[in-house]
């Protein structure tokens, strides 16, 4: 007899299959795709501040290689991120991003932070 499966046994297959994250994690893929359509025009592919556009703005858009973001906690850089620089008393270069969800701003900032990080999660000395 024939086994037959059913779709709510793939769904499960696929979910057992797919990698464990820690609770309350943003994926950096996520981030990632947000960073590339958003970002990277100003702050560059690899974070670095060298972007299309960061020529054009004064001050430079921060290279987040550089350590600048270990001293800002998530929910100050999430305010960045959905209201502006101004928001917090940075720069008004920085662009306002308010139709990003909570969870797209929590990707890109964990994004973001790996961007400064070794594939050890170290920052380069």
């Amino acid at each position: 007899m024939p086994i037959r499966s059913s779709p709510a046994c793939a769904i499960l297959v696929v979910l057992f299959a797919l990698p464990t994250r820690a609770a309350g994690s943003a994926p950096a893929a996520a981030g990632q795709a947000v960073y590339d359509r958003e970002c990277a025009q100003c702050h560059g592919p690899a974070g670095k501040g060298d972007g299309e556009e960061a020529q054009y703005l004064t001050p430079a858009p921060k290279d987040f290689k550089s350590g600048v973001l270990d001293k800002r906690s998530d929910d100050f850089l999430a305010a960045v991120v959905a209201r502006g620089g101004p928001a917090k008393g940075l720069s008004e270069a920085m662009p306002a991003f308010p139709k990003l969800s909570r969870a797209e701003v929590d990707a890109v900032i964990a994004y973001v932070r790996q961007l400064g990080k070794d594939s050890a999660g170290q920052r380069p000395k």
